[in-house]
């Protein structure tokens, strides 16, 4: 996709968002909403603010950098296996979130992210077809809505729903939206003070690659003093945060990225279907590349202004997956399904950095 073209898409929600924002003065995303007033005479509600938590992020122009490593391939369908030596990969990361409606009753933002993995191989005479798919690059589009739901003074409800468009598609070649996944959560939460809230819940995810069901753990915690804190929504992230001052932080966590994505075979490298010893079902116009890496990092925060923050991350890739599969199902714990392809990656490691248009 042409990179000009979605960078100015972006910016241009990016400026919906902040005349959003200056005309509802405190609207944030659910993380990050400032203390609404209320009705003496009317029921109270909670807010979703913590005292202390890193600032939401309403626009975000990120690029990130991965060194070298190495993807070894399995053999597919009479092609042997194959190994290649990723001199690095890098791309855009965009992110957008707007508040549309803000009261005491119901907050509801709505977002979008684009990320792209572009990968720059050391050997031009590789032959499988997985190295043909990640050298076209991979890409993530993704429209979310976040909608934060008080039910009184301490208790809430937390709901996310997000399409994600992944795959190694082109702007001359997209693919059908079939292929499009969606993630779903929700959470019931508690808010003990304004400087703890706590939720469990449920997800419908592809951070571990293929369609998982999870069960999930908000915790969001600030000391007394505030100079440290946690900030996890557990098992997707969590980091412990200190606070040098109100506008440097310095996070240190990890967080699982991952999605499943589409390859379009349009070279038609893939074995044709009928192929002896391919898996069962296997369909070679719905492979899928599952794609989850884990990455423990560090995270520094420094606000400019009240309004515009930079960040440096640096940490490491872990591959959790970077297998082959054919089609969108679920696959559960200790499943003995066979995939297409079972490929490794060792490990890399990695920089972003960004600026940020935040909610102060």
């Amino acid at each position: 996709m042409n990179n000009k073209y979605i960078l100015s898409v972006f910016l241009l929600f990016g400026f919906v968002s902040f005349q959003s924002y200056a005309q509802v003065g405190d609207e944030e995303d659910y993380t990050q909403y400032e203390k609404y007033s209320t009705d003496e005479k009317v029921k109270r509600y909670c807010t979703p603010k913590v005292v202390g938590l890193s600032p939401a992020k309403l626009v975000s122009i990120g690029y990130e950098y991965a060194l070298g490593h190495k993807i070894n391939a399995s053999p597919i369908g009479g092609i042997p296996a194959q190994e290649g030596n990723v001199r690095n990969y890098n791309g855009l990361a965009l992110g957008v979130n707007i508040p549309v409606i803000s009261n005491n009753k119901i907050l509801i933002n709505l977002g979008g992210n684009y990320v792209e993995s572009n990968y720059s191989f050391g050997d031009d005479t590789l032959s499988n077809p997985l190295f043909t798919a990640a050298n076209r690059g991979l890409k993530t589009l993704q429209l979310n809505t976040t909608i934060f739901k008080p039910l009184n003074e301490k208790n809430f409800i937390l709901g996310f729903a997000q399409g994600d468009y992944s795959g190694d598609y082109t702007a001359k070649n997209m693919q059908s939206l079939s292929f499009s996944k969606l993630t779903l959560l929700a959470v019931f939460g508690w808010k003990f003070n304004e400087r703890f809230q706590f939720g469990v819940g449920a997800t419908q995810t592809y951070r571990a690659g293929g369609k998982s069901y999870l069960p999930v753990i908000m915790y969001n915690y600030t000391s007394k003093n505030e100079k440290w804190g946690i900030e996890a929504l557990l098992p997707a992230r969590g980091h412990f945060r200190y606070a040098f001052n109100k506008r440097t932080l310095l996070l240190a966590g990890f967080e699982i990225v991952g999605s499943s994505y589409h390859l379009s075979n349009s070279d038609q490298l893939f074995p044709v279907n009928g192929t002896a010893g391919m898996v069962d079902g296997y369909d070679n116009q719905k492979i899928e590349l599952r794609r989850s890496e884990i990455r423990p990092r560090l995270d520094f925060q420094r606000g400019i202004t009240d309004f515009i923050w930079l960040s440096a991350q640096a940490g490491l890739i872990l591959n959790y997956k970077y297998n082959v599969d054919s089609g969108n199902f679920y696959r559960g714990f200790g499943s003995d399904n066979p995939f297409v392809m079972e490929n490794s990656v060792t490990s890399a490691p990695y920089f972003q950095v960004s600026i940020n248009l935040v909610s102060p």
